[in-house]
């Protein structure tokens, strides 16, 4: 069967990576003859990134979407004599012939960020319009207390097949708009699974550190996008970052700053935490502490994580996976998609808003994870097998939409 992929890259964003590779696998391992066409932001990168037999990647930057594919989809609607010409359009083709189209935009629909919300709906909209099934996969929508936000959310909403709700908020938010096409999974990433391959490559890496690994390794995740909302609320979040990892290092704990939203060969800092992870390392001199400056994929970053003691992460899939591998974990996040996810294993209390931050906090909350470190990674632990199995009800639901 044909599927088609939107919203999520295998380079950039390795939370969207983690997501995407998570459906190939499922998915692939349910239907042998899959076949996935992923439309990407970074169609060149992606394409060089693309490890799988059974995927093609396909042109969807911004401009391409609404100059393009959106007009294509509108004229094959209109014009039926014309659809046999149009369909021979390498960015149409895929959309018309796929059995469904998973979006698996991480947040969409939110008030206040009305260009993502244009972008949220273009990404949909030409499977609409050419009648094929949409399913957002497991995503946190709303608020939906905005105007222009609420009136998109009911227009388009409806028309999807199905939409999977991240969490007990999302889901509450859904519920306001009276919706029958809604259903509660876990996060998609949570099913990826990390090859030999990948894992070995980490372990080398870890080796060629020489960390101690007497149960002191810490792994932080920064955000570009925590930095904008600290620093506009006249904070400093490369100053805080640097003073709390220092103090970590002068206690005689290793260390290790991961990027997980990575584009090496740009400094543009959309979906790139390089810039601002650098900036914090120029500030941090120990041999105690080590900053991964190279490109890893998807997999390599959460056998990383996987190998610390601690994780403090602001992006939300490097705490996907910091449960996943059973990692004490505390977040810095900006949403309510941090707090509905950590919630699910009895940890939300562990969820800081930007608004909470400062070293003191920080420092506060980083001795309680440590302390009680072995009690928590026994809660995540218990937690996990259903987490998993709500993660695993998208997949059947795909499979079982498509076989129809």
């Amino acid at each position: 069967m044909k599927y088609a992929v939107i919203a999520s890259t295998f380079t950039g964003n390795l939370g969207g990576a983690s997501m995407l590779e998570a459906a190939i696998q499922t998915i692939s391992a349910k239907d042998k003859k899959a076949e996935f066409a992923v439309y990407s932001v970074y169609p060149k990168q992606d394409t060089k990134a693309n490890k799988y037999k059974n995927v093609n990647i396909y042109d969807a930057r911004p401009l391409v979407l609404a100059l393009w594919i959106n007009p294509l989809a509108y004229l094959y609607k209109v014009l039926p004599p014309l659809r046999g010409l149009l369909k021979k359009s390498r960015l149409l083709r895929p959309i018309v012939e796929a059995e469904v189209l998973l979006d698996q935009g991480g947040v969409t629909f939110v008030k206040g960020r009305t260009v993502f919300l244009i972008y949220n709906v273009a990404t949909i909209l030409p499977a609409m319009i050419v009648g094929t099934p949409v399913v957002k996969c497991s995503q946190a929508l709303g608020d939906f207390c905005g105007k222009i936000n609420k009136m998109m959310a009911k227009i388009f909403l409806p028309r999807v097949n199905m939409i999977f709700a991240r969490g007990d908020m999302t889901r509450s938010y859904l519920d306001e708009l009276k919706l029958n096409n809604v259903a509660t999974s876990a996060d998609y990433a949570f099913l990826m699974e990390v090859s030999k391959e990948n894992n070995d490559s980490v372990g080398k890496l870890f080796n060629s550190y020489v960390i101690e690994r007497k149960g002191k390794t810490i792994c932080i995740v920064p955000s570009k996008l925590v930095r904008k909302k600290v620093d506009r609320a006249s904070g400093d979040y490369v100053s805080l970052m640097i003073d709390f990892i220092n103090k970590l290092v002068g206690d005689g704990y290793d260390v290790i700053l991961l990027p997980h939203s990575t584009r090496f060969y740009t400094d543009k800092t959309h979906n790139n935490d390089v810039p601002v992870c650098r900036e914090i390392a120029a500030g941090v001199k120990s041999y105690r502490f080590h900053f991964i400056n190279q490109e890893l994929n998807a997999q390599q970053v959460r056998a990383v994580i996987g190998r610390s003691d601690t994780l403090i992460t602001s992006r939300f899939h490097g705490m996907v996976s910091g449960l996943a591998c059973s990692v004490p974990t505390l977040v810095v996040g900006w949403s309510h998609k941090y707090k509905e996810v950590m919630d699910q294993f009895g940890l939300a209390g562990h969820a800081l808003s930007t608004k909470d931050l400062s070293l003191e906090r920080l420092e506060s909350e980083f001795k309680g994870i440590f302390r009680d470190r072995k009690q928590i990674k026994k809660q995540i632990q218990e937690k996990l097998p259903e987490v998993i199995k709500s993660a695993q009800t998208q997949v059947d639901y795909i499979v079982k939409l498509v076989s129809r």
